[in-house]
């Protein structure tokens, strides 16, 4: 039998491996009017390392999860060998993990805040926000996978207006870029804060929720997320 390490560790774990996008928030000057290319560069930066903390977490929860239905050192490895996982492959791989016993009826009720890109015609440089059901974010966090691909392979910078492709394909849907992204001249979009830090957020918490769901499925009390940055949303 496996021993398993507890869910808690798990989420301190995750904790600080967001220490650094967290960081990387705080250094934007958020009241000025045009940002520096230096400002600018920490939202690509953001959605790297968010998406990067994200897969790590992901990787040993599965795991940690297995061991504890006292699987096998194999049938762990198979479980927790994940290629760059979105929000909904993690659900999906609870799910069958755990089976009927995971609780889904949750997610009819679910809502996160988000903030919203503005339209093409709109003037606002900060964006409103939404409250999004568990769908979109699902949606919107393969959005994200992609564009943390054309970060990655240098088919974007990440800042100023560019052309943003759609490379991940063949995980059987395109989500559009301004579902994500702020919708520029000529077809073009731009990364900013604001979507950096929605990055950061659906990540975050959609981990958290399926957390929650597993630890109860497991018979577990949750574990404690205070320590985790919650990348809170402000207007202005």
């Amino acid at each position: 039998m496996v021993h398993a390490p507890s869910l808690q560790s798990t989420v301190d774990r995750y904790a600080k491996s967001l220490a650094v996008p967290h960081g990387l928030t705080s250094l934007h000057n958020r009241n000025k009017h045009r940002p520096t290319q230096a400002e600018m560069s920490l939202a690509p930066a953001i959605v790297l390392t968010s998406v990067s903390a994200f897969e790590g977490f992901v990787e040993e929860f599965i795991a940690v999860t297995g061991a504890k239905r006292n699987l096998s050192f194999a049938q762990i490895v198979k479980l927790a060998h994940t290629n760059a996982p979105s929000l909904g492959d993690f659900e999906k791989n609870l799910v069958k993990q755990l089976g009927s016993w995971f609780e889904t009826t949750w997610s009819d009720n679910y809502t996160l805040e988000l903030y919203q890109p503005p339209e093409l015609s709109s003037n606002s440089n900060w964006w409103r926000t939404v409250n999004k059901p568990w769908s979109d974010v699902l949606t919107d966090a393969e959005g994200w996978l992609q564009v943390r691909h054309s970060l990655a392979h240098g088919l974007t910078r990440g800042y100023l207006s560019e052309s943003w492709p759609s490379p991940m394909g063949q995980r059987g849907f395109h989500v559009p870029a301004n579902h994500v992204l702020r919708e520029q001249q000529n077809n073009r979009h731009s990364l900013t804060l604001h979507g950096a830090i929605n990055c950061a957020r659906i990540l975050r918490h959609g981990a958290e929720i399926l957390c929650e769901q597993t630890a109860k499925t497991l018979g577990e009390k949750p574990p404690r997320w205070r320590a985790v940055p919650p990348f809170p949303l402000v207007t202005g």
